[in-house]
Order: C-alpha cells, then structure tokens, then sequence
C-alpha cells in the first residue's frame, strides 16, 4: 500500500496532454471542481466517457457513422485517462482498460479513414495496432507513432490527423508494457526487435511504402523511437520530442510513481525496480550515434534543465542530417503548444519521406 497521489499535481503534471489529446475544456473544468480527492479519479473518468459512448450508440442507431465514430474514439481516449495511471485499484484499472478497448474498437471501422486493426507476430504474442491510411493516395508512406510509458494507441487521434492530412499513413501500437501488450510483456527501453516486427509485417503488404518509414513521439515516446531508428535503419526520418538521453532510474521521491513503475516494469520490489531501471538499455549511450536518418529534435524551453541538456546531448550525437528546434514557450513534451510541435514534426516527416 502506497499513499495515493495528490491529484492538484496529477493536474498539474498532465492537464496539457489531456486537452492536447482533444478533451473538451468545459469538461476538463468540470472534472476539477468534482475530483477532490485521486479515489474518484477512474470513476468520475469513467462516467463521463460512458456517456460520449452512449451518445455514440444512439448516433449509429440513427445512421451517423461518423458522429458515433468521433464520440467512441472519445470514450476511448476518457477511459484511457482515468486509468492509465491507477494502480491503486487493479479491477478499475483493468476495467477502463477493457473498455477503452472495445469503445476504440466499435470506433475503428467508422472513423475518416478507417483505422485497421492489425496483430504483429512478436516474441511468441501479438503487438496490436491500428493502421490508417490517407484518403487518395494510393501507397503512402508510414510513420509508427511511440507513445510515452503511460500511452496507448487510442490517444493519439488529434496527432494523426496531422500526418493523414499530408498523405502520411500511421500505425499507432501498443509496444511493451503498454495497452493490450502489458500483460505479456514487461516494459523495456530497447523498442527495436518490436519494431522490426511492425516493419517486416508492414512488408507483407502492397497498400503502404516501406521504404518510406518514419518514427516519432513525444518524450519517453520519442526515447523509444530512437531507440528504434538506432536499430532499425528502415527508419528513414526521426522526429524526437523532448527525447531526453538517460532515462534510468525514477522519481524515488514519489512513492506512488514508483508503485506505477513497479507495475509497468513487471518486477515485485523495490529492490527489483532500483536493478531494473539501472539498466543501459534506458539509456542513448552507444545508440544515438547509430542514427544516420534526417532527424529532428524539438525541445521546450521550459523543460527540466537536467531533460533539457539531454536532449542536446542526443542532438549532439546523432550522426545523419539534422535539425534543432526549441519552442521557448514549450513545456517538455510541448503539450502546451501543440499548434507548434505537431505541425512542424508532420511537415518534417513530410518532406524527408517525399510528400508535399
């Protein structure tokens, strides 16, 4: 048992991502006048993304694919929320799980494009993804999207939306310790043999570019892209934001951090977490230098100095092409200023993968 997290700072740490990822501010308001205390967090979430999947039924019953659409893959998204970190309560963990999953899924079909379910042969399991491809163009290339050690791929429908709009197709997925592949798989800092899985199942088909792939994602998203580009050079682009360099150990600080950790990480100690998160492969060292991809690294300005100078430091040690971006405005992530980091990484990727 851990003390449960103040949730002024639960606010305060992720309030941007949540209305970056499309939640309406009305009722971002009106869950922090009702969520005082972190014991209604997951139910009060789970209310209300249980009314936008309602609202979504009666749409289809109705004939609106698209309105029933956009109201599931907002359900997903309020599901996602108010489980993702609530390891306090294990059945309402995997309850907002499960039902983030069939929300997204009843989405999927309806959606403009549609997302296309796939499950990628890995390590004795099945990476599932969602693959969406532009409207018109008929072998788009592919950026994979990594999400951060709390993402899923149902979070990511207002990112997307950028590089479909510039005739890039996206294959979102739930890589190690996240989403449907956590119960299998233990979180990991080396995201390569994964992603080889993708691009080798991404060959197989005739309807995308596989020699036009790129990678990004924010954070530790864009650490485990990296990682990634370092060791698949299929990777043909690289958008890092806020990637950092050296993600071991956690914030010791925070008992509840460290509870989630211990979660994602799939060890039953302390003792275990401190060896584990010690491990090189959290860390850029000896990979960054492997990258010879055009690359892109965006950092905010009022990031962390520490998260800051990591980043340049990976900067620094690439050895293809590349740009340096700092949005003094943007926090890490650069959640706050999403009008300014996502159109840049899809312009970006855009141009180095050869669609204007």
């Amino acid at each position: 048992m851990v003390p449960n997290p103040n949730v002024a700072q639960v606010w305060r740490r992720w309030e941007a991502r949540f209305m970056g990822a499309g939640l309406d501010y009305n009722v971002l308001l009106r869950f922090k006048a009702e969520i005082k205390d972190w014991g209604d967090w997951c139910r009060v979430w789970s209310a209300e993304a249980k009314d936008r999947e309602v609202f979504g039924d009666e749409a289809m019953a109705r004939g609106h694919t698209l309105t029933a659409a956009d109201a599931w893959s907002a359900a997903a998204m309020m599901y996602h929320f108010g489980g993702m970190f609530y390891v306090c309560d294990m059945d309402q963990f995997n309850q907002a799980h499960q039902n983030k999953l069939a929300a997204y899924a009843k989405a999927a079909p309806f959606l403009q494009p549609a997302a296309e379910r796939l499950e990628v042969p890995f390590d004795g399991m099945h990476l599932a993804a969602y693959l969406r491809r532009p409207a018109g163009v008929a072998c788009p290339p592919v950026v994979i999207i990594y999400n951060g050690f709390e993402g899923v791929k149902e979070e990511s429908e207002r990112r997307i939306g950028e590089f479909l709009a510039r005739g890039l197709a996206t294959l979102t997925w739930d890589g190690p310790g996240r989403g449907e592949s956590w119960e299998k798989l233990p979180m990991t800092g080396n995201y390569g043999p994964a992603t080889t899985a993708l691009i080798n199942f991404l060959e197989t088909r005739s309807d995308v570019d596989t020699n036009r792939i790129g990678a990004t994602g924010p954070n530790r998203g864009a650490f485990l892209a990296a990682k990634s580009a370092a060791y698949d050079n299929r990777i043909k682009a690289l958008v890092a934001t806020s990637a950092g360099y050296d993600r071991r150990g956690t914030d010791w600080d925070d008992p509840y951090q460290v509870a989630f950790d211990i979660h994602l990480f799939h060890v039953d100690s302390v003792e275990a977490l401190r060896e584990r998160v010690n491990q090189m492969d959290l860390s850029m060292e000896g990979d960054a230098e492997k990258i010879t991809c055009p690359v892109l690294v965006i950092a905010g300005g009022r990031d962390e100095k520490s998260h800051f100078s990591g980043s340049q430091r990976f900067f620094d040690e690439v050895r293809g092409p590349k740009q340096w971006v700092v949005f003094p405005d943007g926090e890490r992530n650069g959640n706050n200023v999403p009008f300014k980091v996502r159109p840049r990484t899809a312009d970006f990727l855009a141009d180095c993968l050869k669609i204007k």
